[in-house]
């Protein structure tokens, strides 16, 4: 087994990062580009070291793809979601009534983060929901989770039904007790 210095770890990791985030099918990027990203974070590489840690990166399962021409480009393939995909997930958000507002936002970020930054502009479309009203409770999707956990553990869910009176008070039907049972 090769033993590999820290320098060394540490620019595989960013050239495994600059792949990530900056390269796609249609903007690849040559071992002169990635030397460059190399060079703005302190790291000095040459061709023949990046050829190497390229080659330690796909033995290491990293689907780098290599475009030959006379300047080699790179690209991470596929094992990510393609654009189409994030596309379809940002909709499904945007459009779910029980994601606030707020929570969609910082879900679509994530998203963002799946594809290279040239794609990530593709995403700041905005679907059309018909003025739809999203929920204002941030524990909605929690809940949601807490809810799929019972019910794949076989575990008893019990609900509390409320309503609201005119002055705006919170009151428990049923006198707070659970009304409703979910048995798996």
């Amino acid at each position: 087994m090769v033993r590999m210095n820290k320098e060394k770890k540490s620019r595989i990791l960013y050239i495994k990062n600059f792949l990530e985030m900056q390269t796609d099918e249609i903007h690849p990027a040559t071992l002169k580009e990635i030397a460059a990203y190399l060079d703005t974070e302190g790291i000095t590489a040459n061709r023949k070291t990046l050829s190497q840690d390229i080659a330690l990166l796909i033995d290491a399962g990293v689907d780098v793809v290599c475009q030959r021409s006379r300047q080699n480009r790179y690209f991470i393939g596929g094992g990510r979601f393609e654009l189409p995909e994030i596309k379809l997930l940002i909709d499904a958000v945007q459009a779910s009534r029980f994601i606030s507002h707020k929570k969609s936002e910082a879900l679509i970020g994530k998203l963002a983060g799946f594809v290279s930054r040239s794609q990530a502009g593709e995403l700041r479309r905005h679907l059309y929901t018909d003025k739809q009203i999203k929920s204002e409770n941030e524990q909605t999707y929690i809940t949601v989770d807490l809810l799929h956990t019972a019910i794949n553990s076989k575990r008893k869910v019990h609900f509390k039904y409320f309503e609201y009176t005119p002055e705006k008070e919170k009151i428990f039907k049923h006198n707070g007790q659970g009304s409703a049972e979910i048995f798996v």
